[in-house]
């Protein structure tokens, strides 16, 4: 009775441990992921993330979730064309259930989402209600979070521009360039009368005698020797032509 008791126990530790074994690789198999995982954006930017599953090796059919959005704003969610929509994910309500068509054993990507980047800080995607199903079982419930660095949006100063004045530049008619003309000094000169010329400069022998006659006593005599001359003449024609008659 012993032996037939230990062997059904030991039995059924057996069962036991290959029914964990089983849900452990199941557990560690398929996971929906979030791609990018890790990204920094600055508050504001809109950015996109993927996502999808990985089969690691189970035969996918259909998948299940609902995405959660931590400071990010939902802007758009798109489900790639090659599936078929159960229930259509939106910004306003983002549950999904999607089937694959034949089924895949390949990692395919599901949905794009658009996303606003929020208040500075730490952001991410996550999921909730993951179900990844198999041909009529479960095959996976594990996902992978998308997780974000938001930072401030920096400020810049505007640098000062100076702008500088126009300089007014002067045309050929408004510029009148005059010559540099070189002056030379020259010694003040005075009028000075015969008499006082006479007195500053040395003279040559011929221009001494011209110049007593040019004295006021010379004029006088050379006036008196004209007229002398002239009485001369007179008398002597006078004399000539009485004669003249006096002969007739």
């Amino acid at each position: 009775m012993k032996n037939p008791e230990i062997k059904i126990i030991f039995s059924a530790i057996i069962f036991l441990s290959v029914i964990g074994f089983v849900g452990t690789v199941n557990a560690a198999g398929a996971s929906l992921y979030v791609s990018p995982t890790n990204l920094t954006e600055n508050v504001g930017d809109i950015f996109s993330a993927s996502v999808g599953f990985i089969a690691s090796g189970d035969n996918i059919c259909a998948v299940e979730g609902t995405l959660v959005f931590n400071n990010l704003s939902c802007q758009n969610i798109t489900v790639v064309s090659d599936v078929v929509e159960q229930s259509s994910p939106t910004c306003s309500n983002p549950h999904f259930l999607i089937g694959i068509p034949n089924c895949t054993t390949l990692d395919k990507n599901l949905l794009t989402v658009s996303l606003e980047a929020g208040n500075t800080g730490v952001a991410s995607i996550s999921f909730t209600g993951v179900d990844i199903m198999g041909e009529g079982a479960s095959v996976g419930s594990a996902s992978t979070n998308g997780n974000y660095t938001i930072n401030a949006v920096l400020i810049q100063t505007p640098k000062t521009v100076v702008i500088p004045r126009p300089t007014t530049v002067k045309t050929p008619k408004d510029v009148v360039t005059q010559p540099t003309q070189q002056v030379t000094q020259q010694p003040t000169q005075q009028a000075t009368t015969p008499t006082e010329q006479m007195a500053q400069e040395p003279f040559a022998e011929g221009q001494q005698a011209s110049l007593v006659t040019a004295s006021p006593t010379r004029t006088i005599t050379i006036v008196m020797i004209v007229l002398l001359a002239i009485l001369v003449l007179v008398i002597g024609g006078g004399w000539y032509m009485y004669s003249k008659k006096k002969k007739k």
